[in-house]
């Protein structure tokens, strides 16, 4: 067949013959660390991003009250949507070695420009995400503290979130094998804490004579559904941070699907056993955000330490979502970095423990900040995590749309689109479209002001970009670095274009 083709080469057809592109010797992510992680450690990158065990205990007790009979529903409902999100963005990894996840899936799938939208909206969802958490563990660790004589208040949250954010930097600088280690056996005991407690509380409630009026979860009826299943939704985000880790796997193109196939299905028995469990039993809330289960204990000493191991729990659930959360946006930023849409200096990495050191000191400080200085304006610490979480939910909301649609159009460049992608693309976007429209007409969506916040970032973003493709031409055409093949593979043990089992 070669022989016959060269024939009529050689008889005057005109025919381009490309001679293969050359192979790379160095790749467009070098610096970063390769070939570390085990599969426990990358399934611990998408669970802490999600801090579990804090949302077993605070979402459904906010679910409730709007759901009623229906809370379980709504989580199962919630669980099979980010398992076909999960099914989307898998179609991305099994094939490419990212490393910012959403953002250059996207920017394969549909452009530089698109691409770049998800990864601003990716990029805001992980960074309100870390604050909320930040908060949210400096506020149950003054709650831990006060039981010992250490004042409340605002400023011992400010210096405990100082604290937090000062410890998850040096572990995340530190090393990306060494910061999973530690949260992998950070979540590992908190959701073991959450679910002992919660199934105290199943237990001891059985036989309960029913709770007042008052406490009695309520029929918010159909109108409230769609913010419950949106409220639902958020309790999943960040499950996909796996993909900004790839490179990082020792091998990606399995160990990272498989994280983000069965993160939210794990999740979703998580959250329908919690919902479960708290349907029974009611929930009391302070205003330092310490949600505790209320036990029918007479002696109240089984209550009282139930609580301290449940806040210590939750406190270390959201020290775990800091460190997935902020290790997610570094590679976003450290990608922009190298790609030149963001500052050649956020692509640097350290040169001992190769992490992007620079793009993780920048970024810290702020991750901080922000939720300290909300505190002296917001009415409660609740309030601010509420806030950060709602501004959180429409960065990653609007990701995973955009990574719906992006799946079906990368199968096709590449030549792999089948049926089943196109239906589960088409139908995971809509329904996600429907449940933000539905969410936004119902009477209890209060989310004016997130949207706000969302929308003024997005604009900065998009301006920033614009003004750079202005300064230096073709900055769009490098949108979407991923880990290419370099020399050095061909010979080498780490082949990250084979897929293992």
């Amino acid at each position: 067949m070669q022989h016959r083709k060269y024939r009529r080469i050689r008889s005057g057809m005109r025919c381009r013959v490309t001679e293969p592109p050359p192979v790379r010797t160095s790749s467009p992510v070098a610096g970063l660390g390769r070939a570390r992680l085990t599969f426990a450690q990358v399934l611990a990158q998408s669970v802490s991003a999600v801090a579990p065990s804090a949302v077993m205990v605070t979402l459904p007790a906010l679910v409730i009250p709007d759901a009623g009979g229906a809370t379980i529903a709504v989580f199962v409902a919630a669980a099979l949507l980010m398992t076909m999100v999960g099914y989307c963005v898998g179609q991305f990894a099994q094939r490419m070695v990212a490393v910012s996840g959403l953002y250059s899936y996207v920017a394969k799938g549909l452009g530089a420009v698109p691409g770049f939208g998800a990864g601003v909206s990716s990029a805001i969802g992980y960074a309100a995400a870390a604050m909320a958490s930040v908060i949210g563990a400096a506020s149950y660790a003054t709650v831990l503290l006060a039981r010992i004589g250490l004042p409340k208040g605002a400023a011992t949250v400010a210096v405990l979130a100082v604290v937090v954010g000062s410890l998850a930097l040096i572990l995340m600088v530190r090393g990306v094998r060494f910061s999973t280690r530690i949260t992998l056996a950070v979540e590992v005991f908190a959701i073991v804490v959450a679910t002992v407690v919660l199934a105290v509380v199943f237990v001891q409630t059985l036989g309960v004579p029913p709770a007042t009026a008052e406490s009695q979860p309520g029929d918010g009826g159909v109108s409230r559904i769609g913010f419950v299943v949106l409220l639902a939704i958020t309790s999943f985000v960040g499950f996909e941070s796996a993909g900004t880790v790839a490179r990082e796997a020792r091998n990606p193109l399995t160990a990272v699907p498989r994280a983000i196939k069965w993160t939210p299905v794990a999740l979703g028995v998580l959250y329908v056993g919690a919902a479960g469990a708290q349907l029974s039993a009611p929930v009391q809330q302070n205003e330092m955000l310490a949600i505790v289960l209320t036990l029918p204990d007479s002696s109240g000493s089984a209550a009282g330490f139930l609580s301290v191991v449940m806040e210590l729990g939750i406190t270390a659930s959201w020290f775990a979502c800091v460190l997935g959360s902020t290790t997610a946006l570094s590679r976003i930023l450290f990608a922009m970095g190298r790609e030149g849409v963001a500052p050649a200096r956020l692509g640097r990495t350290h040169p001992r423990f190769h992490t992007p050191h620079v793009a993780l000191i920048v970024v810290m400080p702020v991750i901080v900040a922000v939720p300290v200085v909300y505190q002296l304006f917001a009415a409660s610490t609740r309030d601010v995590m509420l806030g950060l979480l709602t501004v959180s939910a429409h960065g990653y909301v609007v990701a995973y749309i955009l990574v719906c649609v992006a799946a079906p159009c990368f199968l096709r460049r590449i030549g792999e689109l089948t049926l089943v992608p196109i239906l589960v693309s088409v139908g995971v976007a809509a329904s996600m479209g429907v449940v933000v429209v539905w969410a936004t007409a119902s009477p209890s969506y209060s989310a004016g002001g997130g949207s706000v916040v969302y929308l003024a970032l997005m604009a900065v973003g998009f301006c920033v970009v614009f003004l750079r493709s202005r300064v230096e031409r073709g900055v769009l055409d490098r949108v979407g670095v991923y880990d290419e093949t370099i020399a050095e593979d061909i010979v080498s043990r780490y082949r990250p274009w084979e897929v293992r089992k």
